[in-house]
């Protein structure tokens, strides 16, 4: 193991989902262009895809190895992100046939996971700060925790997964898509050990066969009721965006149009 890799931890990238939020694209909503990196003067500018802020985001926080879950017709995020060099990563790809949500993607990867800390990203979501997966996998090693979330201010908790934070940092209650909500905010990030693993292996397992896995931010919420260490990081100043959904890139096209205007345009913006 390399000296710059962090020890015991591996990443999981979900990306098997349909897309249907953003309604039919032709091809996988992780390989949108967030940013261009080159000079404009030379012309040689490339896109960098959503996805490449998760690995990104995962070479930051020095975990090295990482899973991609993907569905058979994505076989596109392969031939982008292939091994992962080029992001500092060494991937694998595991491939759902069906979707069935976020918690049924991890387990695909659940053969790599077993006895190790996880790391999951979104591949479709933008946040800030960019070492925040970093900040998590700290907050997880320090506390020893079994799970510690990364917790992002939002405007509409209803359409995310709103988290209860006690007074110490641990996690109350987590939600998902309340109809109603006064906690502002959502967890975007998660670090999670060996015991998680487990829990989610046994709610996928009772799952098998229905037309949907469990719900990832209900099996958070059964780790904390089956007492579970569940942490929360929370980034008061932080921002989440969902690229997922037309409103979140809209939020996100507003975020650069600020950017450009202070002179500081999303060329190569989420490479540091």
């Amino acid at each position: 193991m390399s000296a710059n890799e962090e020890p015991g931890f591996v990443g999981v990238i979900p990306a098997a989902g349909l897309g249907s939020r953003l309604g039919p694209m032709g091809y996988p909503k992780e390989l949108l262009p967030i940013a261009f990196d080159g000079n404009v003067t030379t012309l040689g500018m490339r896109p960098r895809p959503v996805m490449a802020y998760s690995l990104e985001m995962l070479e930051r926080a020095r975990v090295r190895r990482s899973i991609v879950v993907i569905s058979e017709l994505k076989h596109e995020i392969m031939q982008v992100f292939g091994g992962g060099e080029s992001h500092g990563q060494s991937l694998v790809y595991a491939v759902r046939r069906l979707p069935r949500g976020l918690a049924d993607a991890v387990d695909a990867a659940s053969p790599w996971l077993m006895g190790r800390n996880v790391c999951l990203t979104l591949p479709d979501t933008i946040i800030e700060p960019a070492s925040a997966l970093r900040d998590v996998c700290a907050a997880f090693s320090a506390a020893s925790a079994d799970v510690v979330l990364g917790v992002f201010p939002t405007s509409i908790p209803e359409q995310l997964g709103p988290v209860r934070i006690g007074v110490d940092g641990a996690v109350l209650e987590v939600l998902d898509k309340p109809k109603e909500c006064s906690i502002k905010n959502t967890w975007a990030i998660a670090v999670w050990g060996p015991r998680f693993t487990q829990l989610l292996a046994e709610k996928n397992q009772k799952a098998a066969g229905e037309a949907s896995g469990p719900i990832l931010g209900e099996v958070f919420q059964a780790a904390v009721e089956r007492g579970l260490d569940v942490r929360a990081q929370y980034f008061p100043e932080g921002r989440f965006f969902d690229l997922g959904t037309s409103t979140g890139w809209g939020e996100f096209l507003r975020r650069s149009i600020e950017m450009i205007a202070g002179e500081n345009a999303p060329v190569g913006t989420y490479a540091s």
